[in-house]
């Protein structure tokens, strides 16, 4: 089974049950409950009789309590000197739990305020930090001044203290202010890269005149309101005040430290805000009259008898229909237990029509082989499948996490097994460190082949498997066409190029194993050729009859491209075994000893680490990309819009007694 068959369901009933329909369906999680608000324009009936459901109201100041229970979840996370985990997973919960702990809420949300205050002073005594830092910068130029900052005139005099940009000439203004005037002292206090910082001292009749010539030089005042005393003197003050004020804020960091033990009972909260909120959310797509209620929604068909029993009890007329041309259809797939972590590959790409194939269950086999292909190293592959084991063992992992770490757990099974074929144990490590450290000499033979000894071999099989591969999605084709009562197009169009591709390899290479495979694969490739010839023009019309055979048999330059691209698991796979032999001979250098074999330890655990991490990368892409351009491109319709069921959607817990067990 893949994908799943959907049916639409419409809903009438009274409005006294609604609520507890709604609930009951969230509690189930098997519908997708459709937008109807369109209806309401489009439909007579519904312009005079009906408005929209739910309280927009409502929904927003839900919204507004999920964000201030977030923040506080946040604060909490942000100061929290507990070790995060590898992985972040929902906690389990029985709902009498969960029940049970919402039953302290108001002593949650009690704390919810405490940690959002103490958030709060955290904030105003750095943004306090952060003026004395301003006020610390704007002092410490002028620390050699050794005037009180508060004196700015005595009886006759004005006292200035300002900046000039650091391109001004002092001496130059300095004559220019006091040129005719007696008294006018202008001294230079400090300078940086950008300004120049100056007292000028004026008699009380000369400042307008003084101002003005300053200003013409960019002159800035630079008041020092509310200081007291010298600059040095407050600058002794500013220091201790930002020291206090930062001792302060990490005292209240460390009371919220303490509170990390609330978060549990704030998560709970948290996701019960989101599922009043969905819940309330809902009723904006449910159109609604003075006693009743109308819901439309998808419902996958074996889901049907638990919708129809909860219908059925709550006295609400129903209807099921099949989808219609033009109908969004939710896609839901479903796969055994071995192919279901294939499906992130799928998801990756793009999730196929809801008339379409799901692709998974038939490339799986192949995405592993390929992978195990290209690493080909056996210490590898039991590296990558134990780590994932633990992993899987350790966290319970959810959605797209769970798939791919499950995935790649398969790939590192396949690729054990064909390390083994092809000899790879961490290359040839074991070989080298018996040499090095015993002095003995050790073989540890390949199952099958060694790539490295036989390129060729290996380049030939890769060929081969491809062919399989590009074939299976040809055949997924053909059946596409036959169900939909094509078989002409079938035939003409997919098994013809089986007939030329199989006839011109056993024509142009079936001598290496048969001369009896010759002949009968020339007539199989001429064959196909004339049918794609004949045929390849059918559903053109006028010249393009006759010219669209040709353009249908130069496809044969795609399949061969095609097909060279698998060529791609012989390269990745040697480069795997090169790269691990080239680090085992260079840690093998230092010789024997136990230096040599600590070197050699070292070069181990380096080089391998690197070989794995980048190796496992390109197998990971490069199987991908087998995938989505030479498989799907044979077949795949994609372009599908995932499920997305009505269901408690909470971010923390997981109820494990819901009806799915609360996984996502």
């Amino acid at each position: 089974m893949s994908i799943i068959k959907m049916k639409k369901v419409a809903v009438i009933g009274l409005d006294t049950v609604k609520e507890k329909l709604i609930s009951e369906l969230m509690e189930a999680g098997v519908m997708q409950i459709t937008d109807q608000g369109q209806r309401l324009t489009e439909e007579e009936t519904w312009k005079d009789l009906g408005v929209k459901d739910g309280d927009d109201n409502k929904v927003t100041s839900l919204d507004a309590q999920i964000n201030r229970v977030s923040l506080a979840l946040e604060t909490l996370e942000k100061y929290s000197t507990a070790k995060s985990p590898l992985f972040k997973t929902r906690r389990a919960m029985k709902k009498a739990e969960f029940t049970k702990t919402l039953e302290g809420r108001e002593q949650i949300y009690g704390d919810i305020d405490y940690i959002l205050g103490l958030n709060d002073q955290i904030h105003k005594l750095r943004e306090l930090v952060n003026k004395k830092n301003a006020d610390l910068s704007a002092i410490n130029p002028w620390v050699i001044y050794d005037l009180p900052l508060e004196i700015d005139e005595t009886r006759y005099t004005n006292i200035n203290l300002g900046v000039v940009p650091s391109t001004v000439d002092v001496e130059k203004l300095t004559m220019r202010v006091s040129e005719g005037r007696e008294a006018v002292e202008l001294r230079e206090i400090d300078r940086d890269r950008d300004l120049i910082y100056l007292v000028v001292i004026t008699m009380k009749d000369d400042q307008e005149a003084v101002m003005t010539i300053l200003k013409q030089y960019g002159y800035t005042p630079t008041p020092f309101k509310d200081f007291v005393g010298t600059a040095a003197v407050n600058r002794e003050r500013i220091i201790k005040e930002i020291q206090e004020t930062e001792s302060r804020c990490s005292q209240v960091e460390k009371e919220i430290s303490t509170l990390y033990k609330m978060k549990y009972g704030i998560e709970c909260v948290y996701d019960q805000l989101v599922i009043e909120r969905d819940r309330e959310k809902v009723k904006g797509r449910l159109l609604k009259t003075k006693r009743t209620f109308n819901l439309e929604g998808w419902v996958p068909e074996p889901a049907m008898e638990v919708v129809d029993k909860m219908l059925t009890e709550y006295q609400c007329c129903f209807a099921y229909r099949d989808p219609e041309e033009g109908d969004e259809v939710p896609v839901l797939t479903q796969n055994n237990s071995v192919v279901y972590p294939f499906e992130s590959i799928t998801e990756m790409y793009s999730l196929p029509d809801y008339k379409g194939v799901d692709p998974t269950k038939y490339f799986a086999f192949f995405y592993a082989m390929f992978f195990g292909i290209m690493l080909s190293d056996a210490g590898y592959g039991i590296v990558i499948a134990l780590a994932c084991f633990i992993v899987l063992r350790k966290f319970a992992l959810e959605g797209m996490t769970y798939k791919m770490i499950k995935m790649f757990f398969y790939c590192g099974l396949s690729t054990i097994l064909w390390g083994a074929l092809f000899g790879g144990w961490f290359g040839d490590f074991f070989q080298v460190a018996a040499k090095v450290i015993f002095g003995k000499e050790i073989t540890i033979p390949a199952l099958w082949f060694n790539p490295i000894e036989d390129p060729t071999r290996l380049l030939i099989w890769s060929l081969v498997f491809g062919v399989i591969h590009i074939f299976l999605g040809m055949a997924i084709k053909a059946g596409m066409l036959i169900k939909e009562g094509k078989w002409l197009d079938a035939v003409f169009d997919v098994f013809s190029w089986y007939l030329v591709i199989l006839g011109a390899a056993m024509w142009l290479g079936g001598s290496s194993i048969s001369e009896a495979l010759v002949k009968p694969g020339m007539y199989m490739a001429i064959a196909g050729a004339a049918i794609l010839l004949l045929t390849g023009g059918r559903n053109k019309k006028g010249f393009g009859k006759v010219i669209g055979g040709f353009s249908s048999l130069y496809d044969i330059t795609s399949y061969l491209s095609d097909i060279l691209s698998y060529a791609r698991l012989l390269a990745l796979g040697l480069a795997t075994g090169v790269i691990a032999q080239v680090v085992n001979l260079m840690g093998s250098l230092a010789g024997g000893g136990i230096a040599g074999a600590l070197i050699l330890l070292f070069a181990f655990i380096i080089g391998h680490t690197f070989n794995l991490a980048i190796n496992a990368l390109g197998a990971f892409v490069h199987s991908s990309r087998l995938q989505y351009i030479e498989f799907f491109g044979k077949f795949y319709e994609d372009g599908g819009e995932e499920f997305d069921p009505f269901r408690k959607n909470t971010k923390y817990v997981r109820l494990t007694n819901d009806t799915d067990g609360g996984k996502k």
